[in-house]
């Protein structure tokens, strides 16, 4: 059964494609959790991890399947809910810590700027407006690197496999389309 099959039977309400769309999925969910966690967090709860993985299965299927309901067939399966996954973990992270429940550390830069999308809407319009359209004047690939790692909160390993491209030139490239994006804004 394909991906997109596999989905709509979900959304009919079968419960045998329910369980299998949970094994073929779950522990790639899973690891994203955890990663993401451990990536912004510096480490990662047992807890917390299991809370994401049972909220993404959660709303998938909520809401009569509202989010799954959302799977076009554009990417694996995997690599759409890896995606979810990961956005979920950081919307966790920050209802966390709103709460006061966890303490975080940034482990490296680009862990940082997963959560500035917030300071984003803070930044005065002017500025945001600048770098929104010094983003839309890089090229399309570049574009689409940036928003897929710092909006999407995909991995390396996700983005290659969604744009078919070796795994280490991921990096690389995100490096240079960050260096574009300073240098169209003006920033040093």
């Amino acid at each position: 059964m394909t991906d997109i099959d596999l989905v709509r039977a979900c959304i009919r309400g079968s419960a045998s494609a329910w369980d299998e769309l949970v094994e073929r999925c779950g522990s790639s969910v899973y690891d994203a959790a955890g990663y993401t966690l451990r990536r912004v967090l510096g480490s990662a709860q047992e807890e917390d991890i299991e809370n994401v993985v049972q909220g993404v299965f959660l709303g998938l299927c909520d809401k009569g399947c509202h989010r799954l309901k959302l799977y076009q067939g554009r990417s694996t399966f995997r690599t759409w809910v890896i995606s979810v996954t990961s956005r979920f973990a950081l919307n966790y992270i920050r209802t966390e810590k709103r709460k006061g429940s966890l303490k975080y550390c940034w482990l490296d830069d680009d862990a940082a700027d997963l959560l500035e999308r917030d300071e984003l809407i803070s930044l005065p319009n002017d500025e945001r407006d600048r770098l929104f359209q010094a983003m839309e004047e890089l090229p399309q690939r570049d574009r689409l690197l940036l928003k897929l790692f710092y909006f999407d909160g995909l991995s390396y390993k996700a983005i290659a496999e969604l744009i078919q491209m070796p795994l280490n030139s991921v990096s690389p490239m995100i490096g240079r389309a960050k260096e574009s994006l300073r240098k169209k804004v003006g920033a040093p």
